[in-house]
C-alpha cells in the first residue's frame, strides 16, 4: 500500500520534491500545502509541471491535517521564522503524521541545536508517536552518510575539511541568496553569518561530525569573505546584478579539538564562474552545479570530489527517498547518525518536462 503524502511549500526546492512524490510508485500525494495565491485552488500537477492528480493545492492547514496522512514532506524555508515553521508542524506530529524535513536546521543534531525548537518537535513526536528527521544535502547528505562512510576507513585521523561550492548564477531562490549578501555591499556581514541561522546550520552540523567521532570540541572559530566583480552579472535571481556588488562569498568553519583545529567546513557561493577565481574551485567538474569536495588527513588520507550539475536537486530528493524510512521507524527525532541509505525508486522515468524526476 502505497504512503499517503502531503508536501508542504511550493518554492524553488518543494516544486522539485513535488515532482519527485508524484512519479514515486511508493507514495501517494494526498494534500498540497501553498502560502502563495497564484498557487491556492490550483491541481498539483499543474503546479509541478505533469499531468492532473485530483489534488487541489490549500493553504488551510486544518483541512490537510484532516486528512490523516502518514507523512508530511516540509518543504518551505524556516530562515527568519523558526517558531512559525515549527509550529506548522507540531499538529502533525502530535495526530501521528510523520514528518521529514529539509528546513529544520536545529534538529540536525538536536543535541546542539536551540531547545526553543527542539523540545517541542520532541515532546510532539512523543504524543503522538510519530517520527522526525530532517535531511537534505548539507546540512545532510554531504556533511553525514557521505562523510560518515570515508570516516570510517581511516585508521589514524589528524584533521577533516569539507568544502561545498556552488555556481547560484542560474539558482532562484532570492530570499537564500539575500541572507548570503549578495547583490548587496561586499563590506557588509550578512544575515546568515551574523544571526543564529549560521549556528544551526553549520557550528551544530561540526559538532555533530565530533559526536560521531567522539571528540570534545574546544572552540569554534568562524569567518566571513565577499567579494564584487567589476562588470555586470545576469542572474536568475536579481536580474543583472551590477559591478561591485557582492558576487562571490566565503564562509570558513573550524572547530577545534584535541588542542589544534580539526573539522573544517568552507562553503563558496558564486554568481558567476569567473567570480573569486584565487579561491578553490572544483578539480574535476566544469560548469553549474554544487560541488563538495572531502579531505582527510591522516592515515590513510583521502580526497573525494562529487559534483552535481543539477545543484540543489538532491536536497529535496534525499528527503523524499527517505519517507518510507522515516514511516517505518519507531517514534522520536531521528538524525544522520540513525537513517540507512536510500535507494531510488523510479527507473527510466520521465516527466512531463522531459526531465529526469
Amino acid at each position: 500500500m502505497a504512503i499517503r503524502v502531503i508536501a508542504w511549500g511550493m518554492g524553488y526546492l518543494g516544486k522539485q520534491g513535488l515532482l519527485q512524490i508524484i512519479g514515486d510508485p511508493a507514495l501517494e500525494l494526498v494534500g498540497l500545502h501553498v502560502s502563495g495565491a497564484d498557487k491556492r485552488g490550483r491541481d498539483a500537477g499543474d503546479i509541478a509541471g505533469t499531468g492532473p492528480t485530483g489534488v487541489i493545492a490549500t493553504s488551510d492547514s486544518a483541512e490537510l491535517l484532516a486528512l490523516g496522512a502518514d507523512c508530511l514532506v516540509y518543504f518551505a524555508s524556516t530562515v527568519g521564522r523558526d517558531e512559525e515553521a515549527t509550529a506548522e508542524i507540531l499538529p502533525f506530529l502530535e495526530a501521528g503524521t510523520d514528518v521529514v524535513s529539509i528546513s529544520h536546521f536545529d534538529l540536525q543534531y538536536p543535541a546542539h541545536g536551540d531547545p526553543r525548537h527542539v523540545a517541542p518537535i520532541m515532546a510532539a513526536c512523543e504524543r503522538g508517536g510519530a517520527s522526525f528527521l530532517l535531511t537534505g544535502e548539507e546540512p545532510g547528505f554531504a556533511f553525514g552518510q557521505q562523510l560518515f562512510a570515508i570516516l570510517s576507513t581511516i585508521a589514524r585521523l589528524d584533521g577533516v575539511r569539507i568544502v561545498e561550492m556552488s555556481d547560484v548564477q542560474g539558482y532562484g531562490g532570492t530570499d537564500s541568496l539575500l541572507m548570503y549578501g549578495f547583490n548587496g555591499d561586499p563590506a557588509t556581514q550578512p544575515p546568515m553569518f551574523t544571526s543564529q541561522v549560521g549556528a544551526s546550520w553549520h557550528i551544530a552540523t561540526l559538532r555533530g561530525i565530533a559526536d560521531f567521532l567522539g571528540l570534545a570540541v574546544d572552540g569554534i572559530e568562524q569567518h566571513w569573505d565577499s567579494i564584487a566583480v567589476d562588470y555586470p552579472i545576469d542572474t536568475a535571481a536579481f536580474g543583472e546584478v551590477q559591478a561591485g556588488r557582492t558576487a562571490a562569498t566565503r564562509w570558513r568553519v573550524t572547530a577545534h579539538c584535541l588542542g589544534r583545529p580539526m573539522i573544517r567546513y568552507e562553503k563558496i557561493l558564486r554568481l558567476h564562474h569567473a567570480a573569486a577565481p584565487d579561491w578553490e574551485r572544483p578539480a574535476l567538474a566544469t560548469g553549474a552545479g554544487v560541488t563538495h569536495k572531502i579531505f582527510v588527513e591522516g592515515a590513510p588520507e583521502v580526497s573525494e570530489e562529487l559534483h552535481r550539475p543539477r545543484g540543489t536537486s538532491a536536497t529535496p530528493t534525499i528527503a523524499v527517498n527517505a519517507i518510507p524510512f522515516v514511516h517505518a521507524a519507531p517514534p522520536g527525532v531521528l538524525t544522520q547518525m540513525d537513517i540507512p541509505l536510500f535507494p531510488p525508486r523510479q527507473f527510466g522515468r520521465t516527466t512531463a518536462r522531459g526531465e529526469s524526476a
